[in-house]
């Protein structure tokens, strides 16, 4: 069974024109997104894998498969170093 990605609860964040801000509100710290890393956080919903989540964006996206997926597990592995995001399974 894959793993499922979750945003953390204890982070907040808004979208400005197609970028994405977070707040984690334990450690007072920020992060930008830029339009692709917030394409991929809006897609976490706790229930979708990084796998489904990167189907979702060769869609959106003009990229090859082997690109977009090796850089979204870099975004990941960041995400999840800087405890914005959870995963489960």
């Amino acid at each position: 069974m894959e793993k499922i990605l979750k945003k953390n609860p204890e982070i907040v964040w808004k979208n400005i024109r197609g970028e994405s801000v977070l707040l984690n509100a334990v450690t007072g710290k920020y992060y930008g997104l830029n339009k692709v890393e917030c394409s991929f956080w809006e897609k976490i919903d706790g229930t979708r894998s990084l796998a489904q989540i990167a189907e979702l964006m060769l869609e959106e996206f003009n990229v090859d498969r082997e690109t977009l997926e090796g850089d979204l597990e870099a975004l990941t592995k960041k995400l999840i170093e800087n405890n914005l995001v959870l995963m489960e399974g």
